[in-house]
């Protein structure tokens, strides 16, 4: 049995041996950088192009190589917090940036950003709150998007029906998914044609002048009647119309045509008239040849907006190289990646000037999709609001305690008075709990309660609230478009 172990020692000894051996770092005259990523094909080329990029401006040498291994949230922790993390690492929205943010993973790159040109004013104005925290910069998006809904005018074609209009309101949306229903399913019997895959909660409630968290991001809102207005017409437009599918519409998709529940697949077979996604959806779009396409807004209430999002690159605060990983983030300002992200569609490119090219607007091998392109930049740039972070929880407990409550709504186990109650109740309660357990949040969460209270009462009183005290960046926006803010 001695003789096993002594042999496994030594076998496993020399393994580590070769291993440190082939590392690419020694076999590099120059240093390595690893960028912890998706598994995209399309990082291989911006790899390419970034040590092109290097060479061409004289910056400095380096390797940049993959790591796609471990880019789960967890994973990044895990080896952040033991010093190995990656150089550089994505960050999909800047809700899990926070989360990294908060255990100290992420390097404050304000002034380099500032020095290099990969500022907040490189990319679209949004995004900045994605981007930073607490007036410091983290990262720079990879590229950014919104939810808009891809048409199949072919569909409504089908059906004799015109497309939707670009923007419209609930009262629109609903009337026109009826029509169509009603056209696509002459049988009468349970649908197998439906107007749109789905909606999107926050934009909906937004639109009614609603978000997750007041203005101060103090306290979750979620329990106010326009979110309950919300939930009852996401029920009526999915239990009694008809117009959007159940989960067990979906299942039987599944289950009974072999699409796999593919939103793109069954849009593409004409099950989904519409369907909601960011222009990173033509990535697949494109195998299924030349659809006849249109993009058109969310429907809203009051108030037309769309949620921007960003897959965004940050530096490991604990990296040996961030001085280097630096020109990484200066090069997705750079022409040369933001044309990649152009001709590939992969969402919009992280600098706004390159979606008013040729090269965006009319892809030369792509005819079929000139009209779609710029309803995202636009949509961006003219309604477009960052997500609201409240700095007392974690966006991932949000997010989920959201989703559950809705969950259980849309199952019947509970009125959506009583789901917007629970949310904003569970939400709430994680917010006292993180006070409790991290005391120096405490100043910071008085302070601004006392500054809610001037809020509220200068809005009782009907005069103008400085839209320096708001720190949501949808309540900004949104008592703008009410005259109710003064700068």
């Amino acid at each position: 049995m001695k003789i096993v172990f002594v042999g496994c020692l030594i076998l496993l000894t020399a393994a580590s041996v070769l291993t440190h051996l082939l590392e690419p770092d020694l076999r590099s005259d120059a240093p390595v950088l690893y960028w912890v990523t998706d598994a995209n094909p399309a990082r291989s080329e911006q790899v390419a192009t970034f040590h092109r990029w290097l060479r061409s401006n004289g910056h400095p040498r380096m390797q940049l190589r993959l790591d796609t291994a471990n880019n789960a949230v967890t994973k990044k922790i895990i080896q952040g917090v033991s010093g190995v993390g990656g150089d550089v690492m994505d960050s999909f929205s800047g809700g899990a940036l926070r989360q990294l943010h908060a255990v100290g993973l992420l390097a404050d790159v304000t002034a380099s950003a500032r020095a290099l040109g990969f500022d907040p004013g490189h990319t679209y104005a949004p995004v900045a709150s994605e981007i930073t925290i607490a007036d410091c910069q983290y990262a720079f998006p990879c590229n950014v998007y919104t939810a808009l809904f891809w048409v199949n005018k072919a569909t409504f074609a089908k059906h004799g029906l015109p497309g939707p209009p670009r923007r419209w309101d609930f009262e629109t949306f609903e009337r026109v998914g009826k029509q169509f229903v009603a056209a696509a399913n002459p049988s009468g019997k349970r649908p197998t044609v439906f107007f749109a895959a789905g909606l999107d909660r926050d934009i909906m409630r937004r639109s009614l002048g609603l978000s997750v968290f007041n203005e101060t991001l103090t306290r979750c809102t979620l329990d106010d009647p326009r979110n309950v207005r919300a939930l009852a017409l996401i029920h009526k437009w999915t239990c009694a119309d008809r117009i959007l599918p159940t989960a067990s519409d979906v299942a039987s998709f599944a289950t009974e045509t072999g699409y796999g529940g593919s939103n793109l697949q069954l849009f593409n077979s004409g099950n989904y008239a519409m369907f909601l996604s960011g222009r990173y959806a033509l990535i697949q779009l494109r195998q299924f040849g030349a659809l006849d396409l249109a993009v058109v807004e969310h429907p809203y209430g009051e108030f037309p907006n769309t949620r921007v999002d960003t897959r965004c690159a940050a530096i490991y605060a604990g990296s040996k190289h961030r001085e280097l990983a630096r020109y990484f983030l200066a090069y997705l300002a750079s022409e040369e990646y933001n044309l990649h992200i152009v001709e590939d569609a992969d969402a919009l490119p992280p600098n706004p000037i390159y979606t008013r090219t040729e090269a965006f607007l009319r892809p030369a091998k792509y005819p079929n999709e000139w009209g779609c392109h710029e309803v995202f930049a636009d949509a961006v740039q003219t309604i477009g609001i960052g997500r609201s972070h409240s700095p007392f929880v974690l966006p991932s407990t949000a997010e989920r305690i959201e989703r559950e409550t809705f969950d259980g709504f849309i199952s019947g186990l509970y009125p959506a008075e009583q789901a917007a109650r629970l949310a904003a109740d569970r939400i709430n309660e994680e917010i006292q709990r993180a006070l409790k357990e991290n005391p120096r949040l405490r100043p910071r969460y008085d302070q601004l309660v006392v500054r809610q209270r001037q809020i509220e009462q200068l809005r009782a009183e009907g005069r103008r609230v400085p839209l320096a005290w708001i720190a949501n960046p949808f309540h900004r926006r949104y008592y703008e478009f009410k005259n109710w803010g003064e700068k």
